[in-house]
């Protein structure tokens, strides 16, 4: 719970494998995390389970939801998937 969302570390995984392309897929993580960032507030584990704060950002299905949603985006508008 220290890092970033395992779910959002998951999209960049399979990313990775689906694009089989480094500069693809660090130019996707970045979109994934940044409109992951703007809809939840963080990209921290701990910071979106409220660890120390006491305000649950986002909860982990919502969370796994959110990154897929964003991978998805992206795989469709680089014609991986459809």
């Amino acid at each position: 719970m220290e890092e970033t969302c395992g779910a959002i570390v998951g999209a960049g995984i399979i990313l990775g494998l689906a694009t089989q392309d480094k500069a693809k897929s660090i130019k996707g993580m970045r979109q994934i995390m940044d409109k992951f960032r703007q809809r939840n507030g963080a990209t921290q584990c701990k910071l979106l389970k409220g660890v120390g704060t006491g305000k649950v950002l986002r909860e982990c299905p919502l969370c796994v939801a959110d990154a897929s949603e964003f991978l998805e985006e992206i795989l469709v508008k680089d014609g991986i998937q459809k």
